[in-house]
């Protein structure tokens, strides 16, 4: 078969033009040699919260975003995307997670000689340490991240009151050095206290990081006058755990304090106030109570992702009707069984109506923080990526905005990292971290497409799907059997041909031919069938004999796949059943 793509005459005529005129490879149809440079084709790009451009092209090349607009063009390198009426958001970023460091195995209490003044480390006081040590991009939890779209995430050590330093990761795949962006960026603690060791409350934990605190800066000041001038001062000698504090105390490095209820809220924000360090609070899931002062203070805000399970709850009556409720239960009942069961029932009632109010505040927070123009990020220490869309849209219909919902992912984590020249919108010069939909995001029936991070593609464009069982019989509504249209993308042009498939006795039976020259077959050769999944090689006349591996994917009476051609690329296929296979091939 004469299959267009892979003419010999054309491929070398292609290639020619290619090496000999690279000014003109852009507009060459010549196959693509495989590469990270990408062309998203007539898409919508959302470039910021409420600003979205339509029938844009977008050129991703060594990680970052080239060019954009509706005259970008790609360059003969580029990977093409057929992105028509797909949309383009920035990748979302998490502001505060343990994304890529596993949870520790539990261990038995550690045994001290004085509970009173443990270790620093058994108290859980390791300021000093960062995510580095324990971040591996290979744990499962980066690619549940990405695969709900976050692409950068600020990873925070796990531990209890001072866990150390948070580092600033892509969410892709590669070394973890690789993966840094941005080390010690804030220090981060938590109302953790330690188990059987001081400080094992949350009071203790507070005046523990008190006393840090102060010394901190202490130690810190007395080590810069003996930089500057060391005539007559001692030799600092100060724990590592102390001075890693020190940049805290004079502001130029902020805390990030988890504050998950009401009264861990109370407690950052007083112990902040005297103090004076700078603060966000992270993980919040019951901050509506102090919007004002949080404003007023200008203290960041992260908002825990980990919502309350909705539930339906019994109408119960006002607490008027209740209690003349209670008091109706008749004196002269024979046992009180009746009495107490009733009470509890009223009791019950009265509890599932105040658990429902404050869980339907807590999904409404958000809405109450865009409402006083307060700007907040998203926390995903508690929260799972799985849940990310559904719980936004609870959110949004509790009255959160989707501008501000999506601005929260992007736009202002950005800002808080101090990395808004970098992340966060879809701009030229930016780095190549997206999020490509086929719907609008927020749309109920959307799905995520791609996932690009620094460059990069990740495809989600065909999800696993549960096979069926089928027997290699069927006439093409649920097998791979039959004779169907294929079609090859060439830099962007379509290429058909047509596909017999058989099933004898000693297997199946495969044969190409390309609508061009449709005398000419290519037999399919090594043919494995795995449920809906079907891998072959046939071999083209290129003067020399070449390997070209094809796989496919059979949804109903479609399919999609791929042909890959060594030191050329991989190229899309797709296809539609016509009818049942046919008996020869005088097609």
């Amino acid at each position: 078969m004469k299959w267009n793509l892979l003419s010999s005459r054309v491929v070398l005529f292609a290639l020619v033009w290619v090496f000999a005129c690279p000014s003109y490879g852009q507009n060459s149809d010549a196959p693509k040699i495989l590469s990270n440079t990408y062309y998203l084709r007539n898409c919508n790009v959302v470039q910021k919260p409420g600003t979205i451009l339509s029938n844009q092209n977008v050129l991703i090349k060594d990680g970052f975003i080239t060019e954009l607009g509706p005259s970008a063009k790609p360059t003969f390198e580029a990977q093409i995307i057929s992105a028509d009426s797909m949309y383009v958001y920035a990748g979302f970023i998490d502001g505060h997670s343990n994304t890529g460091i596993t949870k520790p195995e539990t261990k038995d209490r550690p045994k001290v000689t004085n509970p009173g003044a443990p270790p620093m480390d058994v108290a859980g006081i390791t300021p000093h340490i960062l995510a580095s040590e324990s971040f591996k991009s290979s744990d499962k939890s980066v690619a549940d991240m990405r695969s709900a779209g976050f692409t950068v995430s600020q990873v925070a050590p796990r531990g209890l009151m001072l866990p150390g330093q948070s580092n600033i990761y892509m969410l892709g795949e590669g070394s973890s050095d690789k993966m840094l962006i941005k080390s010690a960026t804030v220090q981060n603690f938590a109302l953790e206290p330690a188990r059987g060791v001081f400080p094992s409350t949350s009071i203790a934990v507070i005046a523990k990081f008190r006393e840090l605190f102060k010394n901190a800066n202490i130690a810190g000041t007395h080590e810069e006058k003996f930089k500057a001038n060391p005539l007559g001062l001692a030799r600092p000698d100060y724990t590592k755990e102390v001075m890693s504090l020190y940049p805290a105390t004079i502001k130029k490095q902020t805390i990030q304090m988890v504050a998950g209820l009401t009264k861990d809220v109370h407690k950052a924000l007083t112990l902040r106030d005297e103090l004076g360090f700078d603060m966000t609070l992270v993980e919040v899931k019951q901050g509506w109570h102090y919007i004002d002062r949080i404003k007023s203070k200008n203290i960041g805000v992260m908002l825990s992702l980990d919502l309350p399970e909705e539930e339906k709850v019994k109408e119960v009556k006002d607490s008027t009707a209740t209690k003349k409720d209670i008091l109706a239960i008749k004196k002269d009942t024979i046992s009180t069984k009746p009495k107490i069961e009733e009470r509890k029932d009223i009791e019950r009632d009265a509890f599932d109506a105040k658990r429902a109010e404050s869980n339907k505040q807590y999904v409404s927070q958000a809405a109450m923080f865009e409402k006083q123009g307060v700007p907040f990020a998203f926390s995903m220490i508690n929260g799972k990526p799985s849940d990310l869309k559904k719980n936004l849209a609870r959110m949004i219909k509790a009255g959160l905005s989707e501008n501000y919902a999506l601005a929260a992912l992007t736009t202002h984590p950005a800002k808080m990292m101090g990395m808004s020249n970098l992340l966060g919108t879809v701009e030229k010069g930016k780095i190549a971290n997206l999020v490509v939909t086929h719907k609008p995001y927020f749309d109920e029936k959307s799905t995520i497409k791609y996932v690009f991070v620094d460059g990069k593609k990740f495809d989600y464009s065909t999800p696993k799907k549960p096979e069926s069982k089928s027997d290699g019989k069927s006439n093409g509504k649920d097998g791979i059997v039959g004779y169907w249209s294929y079609s090859a993308m060439v830099n962007g042009q379509s290429q058909p041909g047509k596909m017999n498939v058989k099933k004898e006795e000693n297997g199946y039976v495969i044969v190409l031919t390309d609508d061009s020259s449709p005398n000419d077959e290519d037999n399919a050769q090594d043919i494995k069938v795995d449920g809906k999944k079907l891998s072959f090689y046939i071999m083209a006349d290129m003067d020399q004999p070449v390997k070209i591996d094809i796989e496919m994917t059979f949804d109903g009476k479609t399919f999609t796949g791929t042909a890959s051609i060594p030191q050329m690329g991989t190229f899309n296929l797709t296809g539609e059943y016509i009818s049942e296979p046919k008996s020869s091939q005088s097609y």
